[in-house]
């Protein structure tokens, strides 16, 4: 729920701002035609944003807090390492819940207020997945396949992340090849919480029980 509910719902608001003449039909992945932002905000589809991907919050609560458990029970020396998942789990949960807040709001401070909102949800989400990978690597009940899925997604989000920053300069009118970036971004984050719902699965571990 945590991966497959955010890809629906934007891709939704997508469709809905497109079909109702507020945005170009095009494929973001590749045209980079809009933003997600653009998309959850155009027309009627920042009511089905806010209405779904609000209460997604509360599923992202509850799968920092899970994950932190799973740390205990695999890695109970790795203590530090399991209070930053839940930090900065928690941490991004609360500024993606800022940016949902004043999207779609007009002025400088809600424009503001969301850039800080997303840029550290990204930042701070991305963070904590890698922590929580560290201690699956290090109690080392990951397997030959999903060391490798868990490596490609990681090394294809910090080229991401880091060819964003030198096409502003370098690269004009680069908006729309940012926009694809963030589309692919925001997938590949979501890629994250699915596999390790995998490691979960394959585990057989539910709830913090073994």
């Amino acid at each position: 729920m945590t991966a497959l509910w955010p890809v629906l719902i934007i891709h939704l608001a997508y469709f809905n701002s497109a079909a109702g003449g507020h945005l170009s039909w095009c494929w973001p992945y590749w045209d980079g035609c809009t933003s997600i932002s653009a998309a959850a905000r155009s027309g009627s589809s920042i009511y089905l944003f806010r209405a779904a991907m609000m209460p997604w919050a509360a599923l992202m609560v509850l799968y920092w807090w899970l994950a932190a458990q799973w740390c205990r029970d695999r890695a109970p020396h790795a203590l530090v390492r399991r209070w930053l998942v839940l930090a900065c789990g928690w941490g991004g949960t609360l500024f993606y819940l800022l940016y949902a807040t004043f999207l779609g709001e007009d002025g400088d401070a809600p424009r503001l207020l969301r850039r800080y909102g997303i840029n550290l949800y990204f930042a701070l989400t991305v963070l904590a997945q890698m922590w929580l990978i560290s201690v699956a690597v290090g109690s080392g009940v990951l397997s030959r396949g999903q060391r490798r899925s868990f490596l490609s997604v990681f090394a294809a989000l910090i080229l991401l992340g880091l060819a964003s920053l030198p096409l502003q300069f370098i690269v004009d009118d680069c908006r729309a090849l940012l926009n694809a970036i963030e589309w692919w971004y925001a997938l590949l984050m979501m890629v994250t919480y699915a596999l390790m719902g995998w490691v979960w699965w394959r585990e057989n571990w539910r709830f913090g029980l073994r």
